[in-house]
């Protein structure tokens, strides 16, 4: 069990815990040879270095394996790092990566089980059968639990997916209670599955990354080619269900620019697309806002993904205090 997190590392403490190996670098200067690591965990990160056996070190492990470090934390040119004593690569199993990972603040056991309710309420037989097809699947269901929905922009943590697919659930669900031309199974299904293809556009193991399925292919495609492999073993689901369900998992991004093979087209797609860009960009504005208000800043730095400062208000280190 992971013990110390790199935000309690100061000068003079002793290391013996597990981190992520994030970058490796082996230099050399007057003929010896040293190696630079950047570690990580969910708290942040921190530089290493290893004088002694520094090649042997670094062909121990490569970028994103979880390793075992024994060292002292030092400083250099002001900042805390880490003298390595010893480094030994974890196998799968060996270690959790809600340590090492961002995390959905609420448990990723209860998102899973808040996503299996969402279920329930759906009548829809054809609906129904997709669902218990896709939850008897334990494999597909443990990676489900701790997915991503986001590299860096809005829910980028483990159980991210779940985390926004349930919100953009419930924003669909006030929808179909306000708008009568709603068919409430086919959107909630719509919604519960609109991101789905993140499950295999992100890797997990020591930080969140692409796949090459991600880069090459990207989720809206891979979603669409799940949920069309898993309508395919439903004897008798009809035709046109099947194509209402995959128009809202292709069209969800709104813009053929934004990745979308088509534009919504169906009351239930413009819905669920905007219900998608709502939850997305609050998401994303909260983890500026808590991230500047931290800073006791007043406005946030540039965000380049959308073009503009967020303004954070006055008196923020009073709030934050509070």
């Amino acid at each position: 069990m992971k013990k110390l997190f790199v935000k309690d590392l100061k000068p003079g403490i002793e290391v013996v815990d597990l981190f992520v190996l994030r970058k490796k670098e082996l230099k050399e200067s007057d003929s010896k040879k040293r190696l630079q690591l950047e570690l990580g965990d969910k708290s942040g990160r921190i530089d290493a270095i290893a004088w002694d056996e520094p090649v042997q070190f670094y062909e121990l492990a490569q970028e994103g394996d979880v390793v075992k470090i024994e060292g002292w934390v030092g400083t250099y040119q002001g900042k805390p790092q880490i003298k390595l004593k010893t480094l030994t690569k974890l196998r799968t199993g060996d270690f959790k990566l809600e340590d090492l990972l961002p995390s959905s603040l609420e448990d990723l056991d209860a998102l899973l089980e808040k996503f299996k309710q969402k279920i329930l309420s759906i009548q829809n037989q054809y609906l129904k059968s997709l669902f218990a097809d896709l939850t008897g699947d334990v494999e597909f269901m443990n990676r489900l639990r701790v997915a991503p929905a986001g590299k860096l922009w809005h829910h980028s943590c483990l159980g991210g997916l779940l985390e926004h697919t349930l919100r953009v659930t419930s924003l669909c669900e006030l929808a179909a209670q306000n708008y009568d031309l709603i068919d409430r199974d086919l959107l909630v299904s719509g919604a519960l599955l609109h991101d789905i293809g993140k499950i295999t556009e992100y890797s997990v193991s020591g930080f969140i990354e692409y796949t090459d399925e991600g880069r090459l292919i990207g989720h809206v495609v891979s979603g669409d080619k799940l949920v069309a492999s898993r309508l395919e073993k439903i004897d008798g689901f009809p035709e046109e269900l099947a194509l209402r369900l995959r128009h809202l998992v292709l069209s969800h991004q709104g813009k053929l620019e934004c990745a979308s093979p088509v534009v919504p087209k169906t009351i239930e797609a413009i819905v669920l697309h905007y219900a998608d860009e709502l939850d997305a960009k609050a998401d994303a504005f909260t983890r500026v806002i808590n991230k500047s208000k931290a800073a006791g800043k007043k406005w946030s730095e540039w965000v380049g993904l959308i073009d503009r400062y967020i303004y954070i208000g006055e008196n923020v280190l009073e709030d934050t205090e509070e």
